[in-house]
């Protein structure tokens, strides 16, 4: 017999789109086949946010997949907190099991948080007729995110075959994980999806033996899936909701490099475009990197100088300000001036085109406040915000290695950050060095520890406490920033609350 695992992407809440798409996939199957499909396809996750709209749950349980070319087991709700399976075809239930042609299937309910599903393997309990466990779930991915060894021991510990049907795609910055796997009883990993896009592959059953399609295992390293994740959230993000074309402010440094590579293989190069906006402090060497970077990647681009603009505010300005007190070392106001100019000048455009700004932001930033509200900060969200800026280059390097050719130019990676608001500026004039920087904010956010518990050899106890004062100094600038494409466990935006967080605040 025939057993299909089909890794569906559906839009959360459309119901009557999700179940076209099932049945579309299934069409031409084999009668007497088997589809398996990740946690609540009909519905998506995370269905609670929808949940309180009015005949939710009366239209989940008026709709069924009804299909004529194969048998289904799926998960729908009973109730908002109850999921309940639904059959289709020749499925019966008997002491537990969903029988189909003489093969039992087992189908427990997966918990939602993939840190409860590895003691929820543990401590599971299989009837011994079982064949085949079917989990069915909906695992957001995070940096590190890995369930294949808990699956692997699970399977060689009961000698079942072991079908995890996962959820993919993007919804508002959570990414699922994709990456759907099948085991063999002793433990072996026959078949793994691609991480968080649509996927599909099938194995053979005669309740004794099985054979699993050949089909080439996903290979990208763990800086890979940080890039697929982010491309497959801005993908998502314009797919359903029908945004087809995006703008960028491209800096000629790394971050609007790593976004705009991003936003390029999701959308396709046509449809992005670059706008460059050089002041009177950028140097030819950001605006040549800028330029070739587009060239490389294929997008097009707009040069469009701000000196001018920026001027022109500070005149009108200029009568105000000279009645106020005078200003005082390392006042930022004409460097935000330039980052708003920019930020105007990339929502007109998107206005006029009917496209989306993407953000630039990366966590570094976010977390040290260094962003200018309604500067460059403007974006209907930001695909690297939950990437710190020594990471960055590491997704950025495996990007060009994947292209085989050299997409992000050599020059970006070697050459020191800067905003490039005022003459001779360094990041590092205002912040640590990014990797000194970025492992004390890893152990105040991933790793929950106090302040005073960090040690970082390059910097002083005196640095560590301002890096974790200005942390907490700067969330009203993120609570205003666009939503980050979530990839770690530790993101700011709609997990982050750090009013009740005991392990940082």
């Amino acid at each position: 017999m025939r057993f299909y695992l089909y890794q569906i992407n559906g839009k959360l809440g459309d119901m009557w789109a999700n179940a076209h798409k099932v049945l579309a996939f299934t069409k031409n199957l084999e009668k007497d086949s088997c589809t398996f499909l990740p946690s609540l396809p009909l519905i998506q996750h995370p269905y609670k946010e929808i949940s309180h709209v009015g005949g939710f749950l009366d239209r989940v349980k008026s709709t069924q997949l009804t299909c004529e070319h194969t048998n289904l087991l799926y998960e729908s709700l009973e109730e908002i907190d109850e999921p309940a399976w639904r059959m289709h075809g020749d499925f019966y239930k008997e002491n537990g099991l969903y029988k189909l042609n003489g093969i039992g299937i087992f189908a427990p309910h997966c918990p939602e948080q993939a840190e409860d599903f590895v003691p929820f393997l543990e401590n599971m309990a299989v009837p011994e007729e079982t064949n085949i466990i079917h989990l069915a779930a909906a695992h957001p991915f995070y940096d590190g995110f890995s369930v294949q060894n808990a699956l692997s021991k699970f399977a060689k510990k009961h000698q079942k075959i072991v079908v995890y049907m996962n959820a993919c795609g993007a919804s508002d910055g959570i990414v699922f994980a994709g990456q759907s796997m099948l085991f063999s009883a002793m433990g072996f990993m026959l078949l793994q999806l691609n991480p968080f896009s649509e996927d599909c592959a099938y194995f053979d059953f005669d309740g004794k033996t099985i054979q699993a399609e050949n089909k080439n295992f996903p290979s990208a390293n763990s800086d890979g899936l940080l890039f697929l994740a982010a491309k497959q959230a801005v993908y998502d993000y314009a797919f359903k909701t029908g945004i087809k074309r995006a703008v960028i402010g491209l800096s000629g440094g790394m971050d609007s490099a790593l976004v705009a590579a991003i936003a390029c293989e999701a959308m396709g190069s046509k449809n992005v475009t670059g706008i460059i906006m050089p002041s009177k402090y950028n140097s030819q060497e950001s605006m040549d990197d800028a330029i070739n970077l587009a060239k490389n990647l294929g997008m097009s681009y707009y040069i469009i100088p701000i000196s001018d603009i920026a001027q022109s505010f500070e005149s009108a300005l200029a009568a105000s300000f000279a009645n106020e007190k005078p200003f005082y070392k390392d006042d930022t106001t004409f460097e935000n001036i330039q980052a708003r100019t920019r930020g105007n000048l990339l929502t007109a455009f998107a206005n006029r085109v009917g496209a989306m700004v993407i953000g630039t932001g990366n966590k570094s930033e976010a977390a040290m406040g260094y962003c200018t509200l309604y500067g460059d900060t403007v974006g209907a969200l930001e695909p690297i915000a939950d990437i710190y800026k020594s990471r960055a280059y590491k997704v950025a390097a495996w990007f060009n290695e994947h292209k085989k050719r050299e997409c992000i130019p050599h020059n970006v990676f070697v050459k020191a950050p800067t905003a490039e608001l005022r003459p001779n500026q360094k990041d590092e004039d205002s912040l640590p060095p990014y990797p000194y920087l970025d492992a004390v904010l890893y152990q105040l956010l991933e790793q929950g520890k106090a302040p005073e518990s960090i040690q970082e050899e390059h910097l002083s106890d005196e640095d560590i406490m301002l890096i974790y004062r200005r942390l907490k100094a700067s969330e009203f600038k993120r609570k205003q920033c666009p939503f980050p494409v979530i990839l770690s466990t530790c993101p700011f935006g709609k997990k982050w609350n750090p009013s009740s967080s005991a392990k940082v605040f």
